[in-house]
Order: C-alpha cells, then sequence, then structure tokens
C-alpha cells in the first residue's frame, strides 16, 4: 500500500511537471526536488530497518513518528503539489480545486490556530492514550496512526510553509509566533518522556532497558524534535528579510 501510494503520487507529479513543461507554464525549481525528497523519505521512515527497530525500540519508533512529521510533510508541502495541479489539470476540474482552497473548511483549518491546535490534539492525543498501545498491536490501527501524523503535520506546515497558492497566507509575525509556540509543545512531550520512570506503553515495558529506552525516546522528541522547527523559523525569517530589500528598493525606485 505505501509503495503503491508513493508510485501513484511520483506519477502523478511527474505527468503534471510534463504538462507544465509542454505549456511552458512556470514553476519553482526547487519544488521538485523537494516532493522528491519527501517520497524518498517516507519508505525510509515507514519500510525496512527502521520499522523493524521501531516495534522494538520506542525511541525508533519517535524517530520515525518525527520524520513523517518533521520531514515528509514540510517536504511535501514545499514540492507545491497543489500549484501543480491548479496549472495542470483540465480546467473544470482546476476551477473545483480553486473553489475548494477558497471554502470556508479550507479557511477554518488552514489557521494557524486551529492548524496547531489540531496538531497538538493528534501529538498528545495518540501518545497519551490507549491508541497508542493499541496501534503497536494492530497493524491496522498502526497505518492509520501513521496517516494521522502526516495528514495532521501536512495541516500543521501549511499556514507555516505558506507555499503558493496556500489560502490566506498569514504574515510573517504570525507565522513566527506559530513556530515558537510548536516548539516547547514538542519539548513538553518529550520531556514527559525522559523524566517518567516507568514503561508507559506495555509493548515496550517486558523488553530489556525499557526505562532507558524511554528516556532515549524523550531525547529524541526534546532535541531532535526542534530541528524542523528550528530551521523552519531561520528561513522564515530569512525570507521575510529578503521581502523587506524588496519592498525597500521598490520604494526606493518608486522615489526616484
Amino acid at each position: 500500500m505505501i509503495v503503491a501510494s508513493i508510485v501513484v503520487s511520483a506519477a502523478a507529479y511527474g505527468w503534471g511537471l510534463l504538462r507544465a513543461a509542454r505549456a511552458r507554464r512556470r514553476f519553482p525549481a526547487w519544488a521538485p526536488p523537494c516532493f522528491a525528497l519527501g517520497l524518498a523519505v517516507l519508505p525510509a521512515a515507514l519500510l525496512g530497518p527502521l520499522d523493524d527497530l521501531s516495534d522494538s525500540f520506542l525511541s525508533w519508533h519517535m524517530l520515525q513518528h518525527l520524520l513523517l512529521v518533521g520531514v515528509v510533510a514540510p517536504l511535501l508541502l514545499l514540492g507545491a503539489p497543489v500549484r501543480l495541479a491548479l496549472a495542470t489539470l483540465p480546467k473544470p476540474a482546476a476551477t473545483g480545486l480553486a473553489r475548494l482552497l477558497g471554502s470556508r473548511v479550507v479557511r477554518f483549518v488552514s489557521n494557524p490556530v486551529v492548524a496547531w491546535l489540531q496538531f497538538a490534539f493528534v501529538l498528545y492525543g495518540t501518545h497519551f492514550s490507549p491508541l497508542y498501545e493499541a496501534a503497536l498491536e494492530n497493524e491496522s490501527i498502526h497505518a492509520w496512526e501513521h496517516v494521522s501524523y502526516l495528514v495532521s503535520g501536512m495541516i500543521f506546515w501549511t499556514p507555516l510553509l505558506a507555499v503558493a497558492p496556500a489560502p490566506h497566507a498569514p504574515p510573517h509575525p504570525v507565522r513566527l509566533l506559530a513556530i515558537f509556540m510548536a516548539i516547547p509543545m514538542s519539548a513538553f512531550l518529550g520531556f514527559t518522556f525522559y523524566v517518567e520512570r516507568h514503561a508507559l506503553y506495555p509493548h515496550y515495558a517486558l523488553r530489556p532497558g525499557a526505562v532507558e529506552d524511554q528516556m532515549n525516546a524523550g531525547a529524541v522528541m526534546w532535541l531532535a524534535g526542534g530541528i524542523p522547527l528550528f530551521v523552519a523559523l531561520l528561513c522564515l525569517v530569512a525570507d521575510w528579510a529578503a521581502r523587506e530589500r524588496r519592498r525597500d528598493a521598490a520604494y526606493e525606485g518608486a522615489g526616484t
């Protein structure tokens, strides 16, 4: 299922790139590499050695989820698949998609506050409820858990990255504030795992070094979880500064 989804996504994206090139439509050069890298990280996170290790070690399981939320989700968004779809889909489909982007539902979900709240709800709701243990014991629930992390992560990153045609992209100060608020959210979750001195999940409790592994999982969330947010913070500040320089240059040019 994972491989099939990746193949279909890559084929659809490639088809869109070909149509855009033939129609000579402009498309950011950085977008296809970002999308390709996001698709490449996805199987690395969900298949192979990392997935096997996550069944035995909570720390590797935490890293798996961080890759979905902090790497795959923003890279796929930076690939601008919606922008590509609007540029290459048949007119009726593109019009319908444009209307959807402007709908009240999408505007509500893409609000930075709503995006932050739903992400916090998914993050804490899955880790501090029976759902996490159920996902460890049931493959179907586990798969849906991964889907929820990826979708929730994409919703969370949408107003922060504001990749065109993101509806009603918030101004830079609001996006910076949202990032600052997200950093302690992940750090507190990691701190909770780090200071807890008994195994939280029965699935890992009987394994040797379960508490130490749980501490490592907390450290992963606490430290590594903030890296994507810190990178986004730096990029956002740089983008804001560049935009202000362009505005000043345009103002000076208009005055001469």
